[in-house]
């Protein structure tokens, strides 16, 4: 069953304009070999980080809204994790994209965030 997905891509902030489009290509190859299709692709530049993530202190990101069967989202996700020029991705269904822009959070997430105060985890490299 075809489900629409939105990811955001995070790729190193290294070399020119060229090398960049050939690295988003390289994002969107493993959608289009799983059979899947690309509605939207856009650039959203090179941004600077709050903190250093895998060494790197900005990086280029780019959005896609794509068309994949369910059963191959595994497989793009481990498609994505060998590619050595992404530095984080994030992929949501259209359902949670619409939540998330609505500014709602789905109802597991609302539980969670009944955390004591003070409890947090931290995130290093």
């Amino acid at each position: 069953m075809n489900r629409t997905y939105e990811a955001l891509v995070i790729l190193k902030a290294i070399g020119t304009e060229a090398e960049q489009s050939q690295a988003v290509a390289r994002v969107e190859e493993p959608v289009k070999k799983l059979s899947g299709q690309i509605d939207l692709s856009s650039s959203w530049g090179r941004r600077r980080f709050a903190y250093r993530i895998a060494r790197q202190q900005e990086g280029y990101y780019h959005w896609l809204r794509f068309r994949l069967d369910s059963l191959q989202l595994d497989e793009l996700k481990r498609l994505l994790q060998l590619n050595e020029s992404i530095v984080r991705y994030l992929i949501l269904t259209q359902d949670e994209a619409a939540l998330a822009a609505a500014g709602t959070t789905p109802p597991v997430l609302s539980e969670r965030s009944s955390a004591p105060a003070g409890r947090h985890r931290e995130y290093r490299d």
